[in-house]
Parts: structure tokens; C-alpha cells; sequence
């Protein structure tokens, strides 16, 4: 049982959507990363509606249910 909680823990969601992957970048601060979740938030309202996240050491993934929600997030932090 203990096995199976955690590779629920290290693997992804397996739902659908349209995934943004930003990576995280040396000189990346804590409040441009804010700025990114905030801006997120006020558009397509908190994760889990709209769009969910995902984290790693290396970035982080907002997936879409909506490809054009998908595509207005990337053109604004891409």
C-alpha cells in the first residue's frame, strides 16, 4: 500500500488537456514566478476548474482543459 501511495505522489495526472511547460531558468525570482500563478489565477480562476498544475525540479506544467485557454496562457508567459 505504502508503494503505491507513493508512485501516485511522483506520477503525473493522467487527465487530459493542453500542457504549457514553462521552465525553470537561473535568474528565475520568487516574485516573477507569483506573477506568472497570480495572472493564472485571475484569468482561469484556481486550479483544478479550468486548468490544473504540475512540478518538478526542472518546471512547472499548467494543463488546459480548453485549447484556447491553453494558447492565450502561452502567448502571454511564453
Amino acid at each position: 500500500m505504502t508503494q503505491n501511495l507513493q508512485n501516485e505522489l511522483v506520477t503525473p495526472s493522467k487527465k487530459q488537456g493542453t500542457r504549457v511547460r514553462i521552465p525553470w531558468m537561473k535568474g528565475d525570482t520568487i516574485s516573477a514566478w507569483d506573477e506568472t500563478c497570480i495572472w493564472a489565477i485571475e484569468q482561469f480562476d484556481l486550479p483544478g476548474g479550468k486548468f490544473y498544475t504540475h512540478m518538478t525540479e526542472d518546471y512547472m506544467d499548467f494543463i488546459f482543459k480548453d485549447e484556447k485557454d491553453a494558447i492565450h496562457f502561452s502567448l502571454r508567459w511564453l
